[in-house]
């Protein structure tokens, strides 16, 4: 779900023969949230004389919300959809951004941790509570051997569906701050902030996250790009599971390498499910305009074929051989231009292969919340500050993100230059990979934004 947000004055008007779209003005409130489950403001904060709109309303989008609504800031939520909704099943946050949730909100963390999957669900398995997964052979001599194991200290792995943690997400959220079916049209930034329009959603041909890119930048590249990967997917009931590969492969989180594919699993739901993914590396292009296209059993044993029995026994056992394109998003030149903001996905869509991306959704929403509630940002036009240190901070660490989870997918196949298969260069370099992108002083990127931020106010 792709996220952007705006910053306006209350009670601005339309501007006149500014835009052919029509404009749906969202609603001049000024509000406090007390309701009992609700995001409960800090103490001692004064409400901010401005709107933080925020349009798509994924997990990084609602988390936002909740730290604004912890800091006094007023939000309003703009979905395309008539309800909220995440693409895909299994959801994994890292270290860096675990620790950066009760900074948002304790509440979001308490959520979080009481939908988890950690080892300990698994009896017997608790030794491997700070494991992020066992890396193992999928092949040859010592197929079904652990490379390494992987740790993420302290939490290890810890997984759980999307659809539950956006529905416990929405519980934080007052309904009222909250407008389905509101599909962006076109934005226009005059003196007194930027003002949006909305299609009734009946009939749209762009999508919000490219639009919003599209509005912001216009002379660039925006659209996800196609990364040379697709992936079948499933999820497998735990007594299926190991059946298939053993009790240990089945309930410690695995990842099995291989030359040109690699397949993974873990699992969900207090271990009674398994998420289960197989990717495949391929030099022919994506042609098909959907994301998902039909394939045939065959297919997906053929592109197995040399994965070993544990990955075939895997295969064997998933229903549907659909293949996932595995998309990502370009590079581009800012993520903040003037009171317009994009984060998360729409920002930066990386691949699964670091399992990151909702990770840094919840850091930028975690820079953004503390930027916005600054005692310097004193009017919307302030605003303007705080995105732009916003962006000079996040873009480079996310749009590493993107570039080193497609290095780590060639590292998983075997296949990166000047590491292949090579067992001591591959543990150094999974090691590198991960500890750069957890090993984060969450809250010394924020003073690193507020610092930037001052200056720009000061200038």
């Amino acid at each position: 779900m792709s996220t952007f947000v705006s910053a306006r004055n209350p009670g601005q008007d339309k501007p006149h023969n500014q835009s052919p779209f029509h404009l749906e003005q969202p609603p001049n409130i000024t509000y406090t949230i007390h309701s009992p489950g609700h995001s409960i403001p800090m103490s001692n904060t004064t409400q901010k004389p401005f709107t933080i709109t925020i349009i798509g309303g994924g997990i990084g989008g609602l988390i936002l919300a909740v730290g604004l609504l912890r800091r006094n800031v007023p939000v309003q939520i703009y979905e395309a959809a008539f309800s909220f909704t995440e693409i895909g099943l299994g959801l994994s946050i890292g270290p860096a951004a675990h620790r950066a949730m009760p900074l948002i909100d304790p509440q979001i963390q308490n959520i979080y941790d009481s939908l988890i999957t950690t080892h300990a669900d698994s009896p017997d398995y608790e030794g491997y509570r700070q494991t992020w997964f066992e890396i193992v052979w999928a092949s040859g001599l010592k197929e079904g051997d652990p490379l390494m194991d992987l740790k993420a200290l302290p939490s290890g792995q810890t997984t759980l569906r999307r659809a539950d943690f956006l529905d416990a997400l929405v519980g934080l959220v007052p309904a009222d701050i909250v407008h389905f079916g509101k599909r962006l049209d076109g934005l226009f930034e005059g003196e007194e902030g930027v003002q949006l329009w909305f299609d009734d959603g009946t009939k749209v041909n762009a999508d919000v996250k490219s639009m919003v890119k599209e509005l912001m930048l216009e002379e660039e590249r925006t659209k996800p790009r196609y990364s040379g990967m697709y992936g079948y997917r499933a999820v497998l009931d735990m007594k299926d599971m190991v059946d298939a590969v053993g009790e240990q492969r089945a309930k410690v989180s695995t990842m099995y390498i291989g030359h040109g594919a690699y397949a993974i699993s873990y699992p969900i739901m207090r271990a009674q499910k398994v998420n289960v993914g197989v990717y495949i590396l391929s030099d022919d292009e994506w042609d098909c305009d959907t994301w998902v296209r039909k394939a045939k059993r065959e297919d997906m044993l053929l592109d197995t074929e040399n994965m070993g029995r544990y990955v075939k026994s895997l295969v064997e056992r998933m229903p549907d051989p659909s293949q996932w394109a595995i998309f990502e998003h370009p590079h581009i030149s800012t993520f903040a231009k003037s009171r317009v903001a994009i984060l998360g996905d729409a920002a930066h869509a990386s691949t699964p292969h670091q399992g990151a991306g909702a990770g840094q959704a919840i850091e930028d929403a975690h820079v953004l919340s503390e930027l916005l509630d600054d005692s310097c940002i004193k009017f919307a036009k302030d605003v303007v500050a705080a995105f732009k240190a916003y962006d000079e901070v996040r873009r480079p660490r996310s749009q590493r993100v993107v570039t080193s989870s497609k290095e780590n997918a060639y590292l998983l196949c075997l296949c990166m230059d000047g590491v292949g298969d090579n067992e001591a260069k591959l543990k150094d370099t999974f090691q590198q990979h991960l500890h750069w992108l957890w090993d984060l002083d969450v809250q010394g990127q924020v003073e690193e934004a507020r610092e930037k931020m001052a200056g720009y106010l000061e200038s």
